[in-house]
């Protein structure tokens, strides 16, 4: 009876200890489905960082008139030496500027690789990223891609001109090897995490050798801080350029492109139902050109500056975006939609004061978004940017004859 009994203890033990080991096996193999999924975003995040800051700093104007004829020129230079200081600062393996044919094919402009460059006019794999791009949005390729330079993933990123169309794009190359890589590394350090974890399951269970797997466990650990705290070093470089793209670069507050991706959030916010009340304000600066022309471009600037901080002393709790050379949009939520009437009024009671006394002269327009009838936040900007318009001309009729603005 005594060894029946011990037969029993000993099965529950080994049970036990199995289900355990399952257990630990199910949650490490989950741990590293996603401990690799979340670093494979990290990695196509990066790449889409430094192919969206290349971009930005590309002159779209300049971009869509190259031709072959153009090698060598003041613009072809410009944007040449643009991408070689990306292929010799940060960790890629190839950067390179990007058309789109007549046809819907896709085709080599600039690319500053020494030993074999992609020729101007020579046609380039067509991807669902590329094609994305070519529309206006970022994209990534999920799947490696192979040419005569090897086997590659790839991130693609817009090149606006002034009109916000886009002019050009700009491709970034990461070696599928290194990638890969990158990935499977990580997916290491979480498997010595795990089999760690399980040794030390076992070792409670089996009461044995407890100090040397706290050695163990802290050198892993200590691994997987260093590796994290690379990748963060990176982040914050990376972030640093990503701010600067994201705001203009005179006046301080958000730029073009941040308005174009609140644009989109805010699309996809009303698609889902999600956004019932806010409001669009359109601001339009009277009289820049007469300034630009009479006391040159510096006085410009400080005209636009002088305005901006009107704006934004105005619209204290709303994301004020500059959208062009004279144009500034706000869009209202939250305490300022709710002060919206009070708050326009006041702004343009300022600005009635400063027409009389010479000062900053901004024309505004606002209107509210209609859930029964807008589908997106460019039905609200269109209707306030009317109502903007109907107020410059309001003050120019308010000048005196003589005077002159734009």
């Amino acid at each position: 009876m005594k060894k029946s009994k011990r037969s029993i203890s000993r099965l529950t033990f080994f049970a036990g200890l199995l289900l355990l080991l399952t257990i630990h096996i199910i949650l490490g193999v989950v741990m590293m489905k996603m401990s690799k999924k979340e670093l494979r975003e990290q990695i196509e995040q990066r790449m889409l960082d430094i192919a969206n800051t290349a971009a930005y700093q590309l002159n779209g104007d300049e971009l869509k008139t190259l031709t072959a004829e153009s090698i060598g020129t003041e613009p072809y230079n410009h944007a040449l030496e643009t991408l070689l200081s990306f292929q010799k600062n940060i960790q890629l393996d190839y950067i390179y500027s990007i058309r789109e044919e007549p046809d819907g094919s896709f085709s080599f402009t600039i690319d500053p690789e020494l030993d074999d460059p992609g020729e101007f006019g020579e046609p380039i794999e067509t991807t669902d990223a590329l094609i994305k791009a070519s529309k206006g949005t970022p994209g990534v390729d999920k799947t490696a891609s192979s040419d005569r330079w090897g086997r590659f993933y790839s991130a693609y990123s817009p090149v606006f001109d002034s009109e916000g169309n886009v002019a050009g794009i700009v491709g970034v190359d990461f070696n599928a090897d290194w990638f890969d890589e990158k990935v499977n590394s990580h997916r290491v350090i979480m498997l010595f995490l795990i089999m760690i974890t399980l040794t030390i399951v076992i070792m409670i269970w089996l009461m044995l050798h407890t100090s040397v797997l706290e050695v163990e466990k802290a050198k892993y650990r200590k691994q997987l801080e260093e590796t994290l705290q690379r990748e963060q070093i990176q982040e914050q470089a990376l972030g640093s350029a990503r701010e600067m793209a994201y705001t203009d670069p005179l006046t301080g507050v958000k730029s073009k492109r941040a308005y174009m991706e609140a644009e989109a959030e805010l699309n996809d916010r009303i698609s889902t139902g999600a956004v019932h009340e806010f409001a669009v304000i359109v601001c339009d600066l009277n009289g820049l050109k007469v300034i630009n022309d009479t006391l040159g471009h510096e006085e410009g600037d400080n005209y636009i500056k002088n305005a901006c901080s009107l704006i934004c002393r105005q619209f204290t709790h709303s994301p004020v975006f500059r959208i062009g050379g004279d144009e500034f949009v706000v869009l209202l939520e939250n305490s300022d939609f709710a002060d919206r009437i009070t708050l326009l009024d006041d702004f343009d009671t300022q600005i009635d004061s400063n027409l009389r006394t010479g000062s900053v002269v901004v024309s505004t327009g606002m209107d509210e978004f209609d859930p029964e009838t807008d589908h997106c936040l460019s039905d609200v900007f269109e209707r306030a940017d009317k109502k903007m318009y109907a107020r410059k001309r309001y003050l120019k009729g308010t000048v005196k004859t003589g005077a002159a603005f734009r």
